[in-house]
């Protein structure tokens, strides 16, 4: 496949290029069902635990990252294998919260 031209508008200049098809990645986790942190913070609150039964949106845990308090959703329903944190408990980004089976 060839690679498509695309324009940008880049105040009010108009320029033309060309993106290789490469570029286009989506991203994807590699493990659904591993809920990791998405930017370091601090648990304020686990909602769950161990051997619940969670459906697609349901909270897990409140992350507070950035001066703001962030729900972290199950992304799957499934029952929760591990809850690998606690309230109070500082993560790293990409740090393993919940674990789905």
């Amino acid at each position: 496949m060839q690679n498509e031209l695309r324009k940008l508008n880049i105040d009010e200049t108009i320029y033309e290029t060309e993106v290789p098809d490469s570029f286009d990645k989506r991203w994807s986790p590699s493990d659904i069902r591993l809920v990791n942190a998405f930017i370091p913070g601090t648990v304020i609150e686990v909602k769950t635990s161990a051997g619940s039964v969670v459906r697609e949106g349901d909270v897990l845990l409140i992350l507070d990252a950035m001066k703001m308090y962030n729900e972290i959703t199950a992304p799957v329903s499934g029952t929760v294998d591990v809850v690998a944190v606690s309230a109070g408990e500082r993560v790293e980004k990409n740090q393993l919260l919940v674990r789905l089976k």
